[in-house]
């Protein structure tokens, strides 16, 4: 127990200093009191999260389906704090919360996803962007049905469906009633992110915890081409069931 304790929180700390290290070389960030707050401090909330979530999976059974309370639950804390600050003159809002590094300062991505902005692009279609992701949630979904009907329902799999539905969630209601989605949580001088782009952030994590798991890219990258092959075949024939496709 203690292994797998140290092995997730470990991963969790790790990723984030890789993610980190490539925006510090790309912003060319020398400032030494302002790298070790902008590396260690996340990270360690992070490490925090993984340890917790650990935590959770020994002391809870994993259920089958959606659990549809948490995904209330989430993306109605997520469009609270939006809401809320819609209410107020947003655009004046600088609060700092551990300079020169974390401040609270709304700004409001009319691209209407994070995507978008590191992609450099100025406009974006509202319409698009939830066709798009509603067609990616689709995928997702399906390949999680596929997944867990085959292999297992863990907690690791199992949290990252609930964590990226609600982050999916927020962002269609942020481009179809905000206009956008009202970011506040500015890392200085890199990027501006809220509570649905943490869930994003801890859904990929919960994804790579359930690879190493199962050292599932290791099967992946030494399947035979026939075994392949053969799972593609079997995804497809599970998607047209789903849909009645052909019936």
């Amino acid at each position: 127990m203690a292994r797998k304790y140290f092995r997730n929180i470990a991963l969790f700390f790790i990723i984030w200093v890789i993610v980190m290290v490539i925006y510090s070389i790309s912003g060319k960030v020398t400032d030494l009191e302002y790298l070790w707050k902008f590396f260690l401090l996340p990270a360690l909330f992070l490490s925090f999260l993984a340890a917790l979530a650990t935590t959770l999976e020994y002391l809870f059974k994993v259920r089958k389906g959606i659990n549809w309370i948490f995904l209330l639950a989430a993306v109605g804390v997520d469009q609270a704090i939006k809401a809320y600050l819609f209410s107020l003159d947003w655009a004046s809002i600088s609060i700092p919360l551990i300079e020169p590094v974390f401040y609270i300062e709304p700004t409001h991505n009319t691209l209407g996803s994070y995507l978008w902005v590191l992609l450099g692009l100025k406009e974006g279609s509202h319409l698009l962007n939830i066709i798009l992701f509603s067609l990616i949630g689709v995928l997702f979904i399906e390949i999680w049905r596929f997944y867990v009907a085959r292999k297992r329902n863990s907690f690791w799999i199992n949290g990252f469906i609930h964590l990226f539905l609600a982050g999916l969630a927020a962002n269609l209601i942020d481009n179809a009633f905000w206009g956008g989605s009202l970011d506040y949580i500015t890392i200085k001088p890199f990027y501006t992110f809220d509570l649905k782009d943490l869930y994003i952030t801890l859904c990929e994590l919960f994804l790579i915890t359930e690879l190493i798991d199962n050292r599932l890219l290791k099967r992946f990258l030494n399947m035979p081409k026939d075994d392949s092959k053969r799972i593609n075949k079997d995804f497809i024939s599970f998607v047209k069931r789903d849909f009645r496709i052909g019936k």
